[in-house]
């Protein structure tokens, strides 16, 4: 099997996290899978952002502000879309000091799918893109910064299902309720289950109802037992988030399928562009 190489929330070295742009640098470089976040607005449309709020150090508001990083105010799922778009997310990440200054709003899930997929054709890429949709939910947080989680799964689903990309998307969340919802809705799409605690594995599994593609744990956990266990159960394994060359190597060699890596440069130079990958 392919060792695959995702591009967690684009090619963070280069552009700001979770835009079109750095979406569409992960694919100039030759990866073929990107991991991007999914939130909700108050009018129901499916935004990719990390946090469920608008802040620093990414956004500025509407006047040119530079947002507090300690910003909570403006939660997305209060806010209209139309209002959401009028914040600049494309300021620079410390951590990332090469990242380009960029002009551009958190971008609609449907507004990715053809970005990035235009910018591929008119390129002349080869292959497809494959979009790796992490929804952010928090079982506390229904009504707060999300709606439940048969009506979350809903309103992705129906996104997923009217781009035409259904056999090019992978559903995932730490939250087990919401896959298990979009899994009623469409069990032939591709889920995956985030973990950060191994302990919880097991009973997250019973409780999601069926086995998913994927478990991706954090690289802390991705030892060789836990890949052993989750291929007997034919689960495939590909940790996040995983940034250094030892780690990249280690993953590799304690049997993961892959890696999410805010360096797919790196990746690429340890392991080269890989093959086309499968849902």
């Amino acid at each position: 099997m392919v060792f695959e190489i995702q591009a967690h929330r684009g090619a963070r070295s280069f552009f700001p996290e979770n835009t079109i742009q750095a979406f569409c640098k992960a694919a100039d470089l030759g990866v073929r899978v990107v991991e991007l976040d999914l939130v909700v607005s108050k009018d129901h449309q499916i935004v990719v952002s990390h946090d469920p709020w608008l802040s620093g150090p990414h956004c500025s508001d509407p006047y040119g502000n530079p947002l507090s990083t300690e910003n909570r105010q403006q939660r997305i799922y209060d806010m209209a879309y139309r209002d959401i778009a009028r914040y600049d997310c494309g300021l620079p990440h410390p951590s990332f000091p090469l990242q380009q200054r960029i002009a551009s709003c958190k971008p609609l899930l449907s507004t990715v799918f053809t970005g990035v997929d235009a910018s591929m054709a008119l390129a002349g890429m080869k292959g497809r893109m494959i979009y790796n949709l992490e929804i952010k939910s928090w079982p506390d947080k229904d009504g707060i910064f999300h709606p439940s989680p048969d009506r979350y799964a809903a309103l992705v689903l129906r996104v997923v299902e009217a781009s035409g990309l259904s056999d090019h998307v992978r559903i995932q969340s730490f939250d087990y309720r919401v896959v298990r919802e979009a899994w009623k809705l469409n069990p032939q799409l591709c889920y995956g289950l985030l973990i950060e605690e191994s302990k919880n594995l097991k009973q997250f599994l019973r409780m999601l109802g069926f086995n998913p593609q994927y478990v991706n744990p954090h690289v802390s956990l991705a030892d060789r037992d836990l890949a052993e266990y989750l291929h007997a159960e034919g689960i495939l394994m590909i940790p996040w988030t995983v940034n250094s060359k030892e780690d990249m190597l280690a993953m590799m060699h304690n049997g993961a399928d892959g890696i999410i890596t805010d360096y797919p440069e790196l990746a690429l130079s340890l392991f080269g562009v890989p093959q086309e990958p499968s849902l």
